[in-house]
């Protein structure tokens, strides 16, 4: 299962595809890509990512805020607080790739999967494609930086070009 690192990038993904940024021009603007960073538009679906991993606090991690309900619940609240029917997308598929990616990242701990169907189902759901790390919360195991440093690394290999390439194409539309 991917990092809150590799999660934030997949919820940035989500906000370049769908939400609308307000990016001035001209020769005054400040550096366009700073517009980018702190727009909330980009920010309320990098959060959206992170957040199905509070279930760490109550010991239920990858049952109900790993499913594709969630995520449609996620984007409703969104559209309720902004009225801003692409930022509710953004959102909704920003959770939504939390999902996808613990589903394809590497998985150690009972039950293995995520429980992406719910409502509709309580099955766990696991693709065993191991295209993410699993990230080690044993800090004082041997190997533990060593391993998640590389982990990152992946996670950062794999989608980094992908949001450069995106903060690319959304900067160049304007």
């Amino acid at each position: 299962m991917p990092s809150p690192i590799g999660h934030a990038l997949g919820g940035l993904l989500a906000g370049l595809a769908w939400a609308t940024v307000d990016v001035p021009r001209g020769p005054a603007a400040r550096p366009r890509v700073l517009y980018l960073v702190r727009s909330p538009a980009l920010l309320a679906p990098t959060a959206a990512a992170c957040l199905p991993d509070l279930d760490f606090a109550w010991g239920r991690h990858s049952m109900e805020t790993h499913s594709l309900g969630a995520a449609l619940a996620a984007g409703l609240v969104a559209w309720l607080v902004w009225r801003e029917r692409r930022l509710a997308l953004a959102v909704a598929t920003a959770w939504a790739s939390h999902v996808l990616f613990d589903w394809l990242g590497s998985d150690d701990t009972p039950p293995l999967g995520v429980m992406a169907l719910w409502p509709l189902s309580s099955s766990f759901f696991f693709a065993e494609a191991y295209v993410f790390e699993a990230i080690s919360r044993r800090y004082w195991l041997p190997g533990f930086w060593p391993h998640n440093l590389w982990a990152v690394a992946t996670e950062l290999a794999w989608l980094g070009p992908l949001v450069a390439t995106a903060a690319w194409w959304r900067l160049r539309r304007y």
